[in-house]
């Protein structure tokens, strides 16, 4: 298998507000803020959207984008100033000459739009690397209840359900009771399997306290997850296929945030942004890409 460090493209939050009772004034519009500061990576982008009624017939791309505000980001003893990228709405560059992001370092971001300010702080996280990945396909594969994308028909088909163990090395702070820091780990095969019953019993992605994760004789940490292909009947062997493995650190608040994204009860996920909602948060990211071939 070969190893390929790969950058994950985060998914955009846009973030729609509205009232059901339209005798009720329509509330402003407030600002939406995205980004990631990835350790020893470049400084990141920062995308500014602003929320929308969901009756509004405007495009969210074009209507949301936010292109006057002011950016400002601290990290450690270096302040940055943002700037509009032209020709990309709501999108927000450091210059070229910026420092990439020091792990460990302090950050501060300061938004300001109209009469909104926003603010956010916090840490960098210290780089994580993936050491070595484990990968089981079983000899058979296993009957499960197979559902279609939107829950409309059932049938009775087969899996393979393959296991994976990822390590990798972890600094000293992340293994004392006090430790911060909480792991993304994240399976993505390339062949998607889109049944809601079968997924319930399947772990493709944790998001975890990293010193709750155990630890081997070599003192690298170790997750395991499971994820499903599916094959045409019992005989049928597991097919190749690409596999995409993620590791990502952070603090709480972006656990809160990516634990919260999917909540069915939420409108939006949790935002540790105070005077806006979104996210801005440092990080520290692996992945690579393997073949899986049985």
């Amino acid at each position: 298998m070969t190893r390929m460090l790969a950058r994950v493209g985060l998914v955009a939050l846009v973030v729609v507000l509205a009232r059901c009772d339209t005798v009720e004034p329509i509330e402003a519009e407030q600002l939406v803020v995205e980004g990631f500061l990835d350790a020893g990576k470049p400084m990141p982008p920062v995308v500014l959207r602003q929320t929308r009624p969901l009756a509004d017939p405007y495009p969210l791309d074009a209507a949301t984008a936010v292109t006057d505000a002011h950016v400002l980001l601290q990290v450690g003893d270096q302040p940055v100033v943002y700037a509009p990228v032209p020709g990309r709405p709501g999108r927000y560059e450091p210059p070229g000459d910026a420092p990439a992001v020091p792990p460990r370092a302090r950050y501060a971001l300061t938004v300001r739009w109209r009469d909104q300010e926003a603010q956010a702080g916090g840490r960098v996280p210290p780089p994580i690397g993936i050491d070595s990945i484990d990968v089981r396909v079983p000899d058979d594969p296993v009957q499960a209840v197979l559902i279609d994308s939107i829950g409309a028909t059932a049938r009775q088909g087969f899996i393979y359900p393959i296991e994976v163990t990822v390590w990798w090395t972890t600094p000293f702070e992340a293994v004392g009771a006090d430790s911060a820091y909480w792991v993304r780990a994240q399976l993505k095969p390339v062949t998607s399997f889109s049944s809601t019953v079968v997924d319930l019993f399947l772990r493709t992605e944790q998001i975890v306290r990293e010193r709750t994760l155990r630890r081997d004789e070599r003192g690298r940490h170790a997750w395991t997850g499971v994820y499903a292909v599916p094959v045409a009947s019992a005989a049928a062997p597991p097919p190749e296929h690409s596999l995409r493995v993620l590791l990502l650190r952070g603090y709480e608040d972006y656990a809160r945030f990516a634990s919260s994204r999917d909540a069915p009860e939420r409108r939006e996920p949790v935002s540790n942004i105070d005077g806006a909602l979104g996210v801005f948060a440092g990080i520290a990211l692996d992945s690579l890409r393997v073949r899986v071939v049985p």
